[in-house]
């Protein structure tokens, strides 16, 4: 749930940047990237990032701790190779998304998830705090 939750925030901070940003530089590569793109692709990406971060928080001591790092450390390596691949104001639009992306995937899904009053009814909290 939390990675469906950030998906759809990730779609609609996605969408907003690619308007403000292709406004503001005249951009028009940025409707390579429709809205289908941002509110299916972007919340599955961010799907797949969760059941990543269940994994690892499952099976690997420090794994929350551990998944903030890597994305954290994903998202700047790919935000250099962009910045080294693109020039001109696609290199600003694309490192935008991945920085936007990166961000959510590895600081608010991680808190979204271990948040546990905001997924879970009183049940579900008082059975996952006897395990």
């Amino acid at each position: 749930m939390a990675g469906l939750a950030c998906g759809i925030l990730a779609a609609v901070l996605n969408a907003v940047y690619t308007y403000i940003y292709g406004n503001a530089t005249n951009l028009s590569h940025g409707m390579l990237l429709s809205p289908v793109t941002f509110f299916i692709g972007v919340p599955i990406l961010f799907l797949a990032a969760g059941f990543i971060f269940f994994e690892m928080v499952e099976y690997i001591k420090k794994g929350r701790f551990i998944f903030s790092i890597l994305f954290l450390l994903l998202t700047a390596l790919a935000t250099m190779i962009v910045l080294n691949m693109y020039e001109g104001a696609m290199e600003g639009f694309v490192a935008g998304l991945i920085i936007i992306n990166g961000l959510l995937i590895s600081l608010l899904l991680p808190y979204l998830a271990t948040h546990a009053k905001l997924f879970m009814d009183r049940d579900e909290y008082s059975e996952s705090a006897d395990v």
